[in-house]
């Protein structure tokens, strides 16, 4: 599977690339009723990428690029009629922002690895605790995997 397109997350006034899609839960509990989205090419399997905003600790959707059943871009108000900025109250979970220097890259997904990995939890759009968790040990395992592998 090939690398797919990241959603972007505005967060303490930082930008990131998250290895997360928050409304896919959505989509989920839409079942019948979500709106039918289209890849554009194999690198958005999902069909859209999303915008996303941290504010007062809320997660919010702030931009949508999709692309309908005829392969014609849509934006936000595809989902959401005349609405500019979505509280996320839908979303329980995790989102990963993955930072620093690559240390391993994986062709598919989001399962390129990182210096550093920081997971942001949230329940029902409200974040609730972060955590940071240092991919410095996988590189010391593989560069002594690579170092000690038989010839």
């Amino acid at each position: 599977m090939t690398a797919q397109i990241r959603e972007i997350l505005f967060y303490k006034g930082c930008t990131y690339q998250i290895a997360t899609e928050p409304l896919s839960q959505l989509l989920d509990i839409m079942g019948d009723e979500k709106p039918v989205l289209m890849a554009p090419h194999t690198a958005c399997w999902r069909g859209y990428t999303g915008t996303w905003q941290i504010r007062d600790n809320k997660l919010f959707l702030i931009d949508f690029k999709g692309y309908d059943k005829n392969h014609k871009k849509v934006g936000i108000d595809y989902i959401f009629p005349d609405q500019k900025k979505i509280f996320a109250g839908w979303y329980t979970g995790e989102i990963i922002i993955q930072t620093g220097k690559m240390l391993h890259y994986e062709h598919a997904g989001s399962m390129s690895v990182y210096e550093k990995d920081l997971f942001l939890k949230f329940e029902k759009g409200i974040l609730i605790s972060s955590r940071e968790v240092s991919n410095r040990k996988f590189r010391a395992d593989e560069d002594s995997a690579i170092k000690n592998k038989p010839v």
